[in-house]
């Protein structure tokens, strides 16, 4: 029996270090993560939970939706969560969700006073958690060169009709109790090639609206979900080209900081992890953050490999436009204000200086980091390469040989003594110790 039960024990081995050679996950460049990412993005989201709500009395309907957005984000990251996360992980981010969840209910009354207009219209996205849900039908995308398109549409969105598109998908405003009304025109408006910067991700935002709002039905006549996975696709492309082309002549602070993190919150919530979703601008964006929590124009300097930001000329095109931000907003009315907000034309400055419509869009984003982090388990605890996202599933049939002779030790210990179950016990612990190597070992 001893021959035997050695016989198997080699054979096993063999399988289980060609499998380990077959299925081993290959490193991106994109994916590099560390647990430290992890811990260090939900301090940053705990610490802009905490800023709002300190300063409720402020909130605003970008800001709340904002809250929201942090609220069903990561409530469906721990319903999605990667089985290989730990305890403790999933529980503060379950933790950040529920104080989430406090916040906007404790926050509704001061959006409501601070904005009634907008508040009335667009109350319905504050009303429960929203969740940027994959546009792709649930698979990862990746940006495509050839989908670029001139970025000259002739087509003018006027913020009104866009609002009113908007009220129209959701259900609010004149059009309470009608949800899902996507008119010819709006379609246009949502699917017109030529748009850039704030307008395409507002186009975007739409797609988010449709699936949220279950209004597939709306939109089977005009190429249903098939449809809006291509346009994710076009505009997401067009939109990466964009913030390569930021990050190249450098960051403007305060005006290329909000754009690039909303680009960020909807190309990423999209479902194109890989291209938008990467350690070095996650960087960046923590250092933006100020440490009482809130977002603001960064003044410091910070070179992430290829990434140059803020340069001297980048600060004095940021201060022409603060100035003409300034005088357009000399020239509207308070209501107005918030209705150009949504541009973001004009911001909501807080006296100490924050930002509410970035720190709202920096949410957005951060939270689609936690979530690609440990829904694709993106990072690992020893700060080395980790798997890219296709590979993450992998097979790991060492588990079975693992039960298997688990099962046989016991059998034979019963007809042959205890010695077997002591090698095969010995054996399983070899396995795992050869596990954990070609694991912890970057390629």
């Amino acid at each position: 029996m001893q021959p035997i039960l050695r016989a198997i024990i080699v054979l096993a081995s063999a399988l289980l270090s060609a499998s380990a050679t077959l299925v081993r996950p290959r490193p991106s460049p994109n994916s590099v993560f560390s647990l430290d990412h992890v811990s260090q993005t939900l301090d940053s989201l705990e610490r802009l939970l905490r800023y709002f709500d300190k300063n409720r009395g402020s909130l605003i309907v970008d800001s709340m939706w904002a809250i929201r957005m942090i609220q069903g984000g990561l409530e469906d990251t721990v319903k999605k969560a990667h089985v290989d996360n730990s305890a403790a992980i999933l529980k503060r981010v379950s933790s950040l969700a529920t104080f989430a969840k406090q916040i906007s209910e404790r926050g509704l009354f001061y959006a409501k006073r601070n904005a009634a207009v907008q508040f009335e219209k667009f109350s319905e996205l504050l009303s429960g958690p929203f969740v940027y849900e994959n546009l792709l039908g649930g698979t990862i995308g990746r940006i495509d060169s050839s989908l670029i398109f001139a970025q000259d549409s002739h087509l003018n969105i006027e913020p009104k009709e866009s609002d009113d598109c908007l009220m129209g998908t959701i259900g609010s405003g004149h059009y309470r109790g009608l949800k899902c009304t996507i008119t010819d025109k709006c379609w246009r408006q949502i699917t017109d090639k030529g748009q850039k910067e704030y307008s395409i991700t507002h186009q975007l935002l739409f797609f988010f609206l449709i699936k949220h709002y279950n209004c597939s039905e709306a939109i089977n006549s005009k190429g249903g979900e098939a449809a809006v996975a291509d346009l994710a696709k076009s505009f997401c492309s067009n939109i990466y080209n964009e913030m390569e082309t930021i990050f190249s002549r450098g960051v403007d602070p305060g005006v290329d900081q909000d754009l690039v993190m909303e680009q960020i919150m909807f190309c990423g919530g999209a479902g194109f992890v890989e291209d938008f979703v990467r350690p070095n601008v996650l960087e960046m964006m923590l250092d933006w953050q100020r440490e009482d929590g809130c977002y603001a124009p960064y003044d410091g300097s910070h070179l992430p490999e290829a990434i140059a930001l803020h340069s001297k000329k980048s600060k004095e095109r940021a201060q022409q436009r603060r100035r003409l931000i300034d005088k357009l907003s000399n020239d509207l009315n308070r209501e107005q204000r918030y209705f150009m907000m949504r541009k973001p034309l004009s911001e909501a400055e807080l006296r100490d200086g924050c930002m509410m419509h970035m720190s709202s869009v920096a949410g957005g984003a951060l939270t689609i980091y936690v979530r690609a982090m440990l829904q694709y388990k993106l990072y690992t605890g020893y700060n080395i390469v980790q798997y890219r996202i296709q590979d993450v599933a992998y097979s790991q049939p060492q588990t079975w040989l693992v039960i298997f002779l688990a099962v046989l030790a016991v059998v034979l210990a019963f007809r042959v003594g205890s010695a077997p179950l002591r090698c095969c016990m010995r054996f399983v612990s070899i396995i795992r110790f050869r596990r954990n190597s070609w694991q912890l070992h970057s390629v």
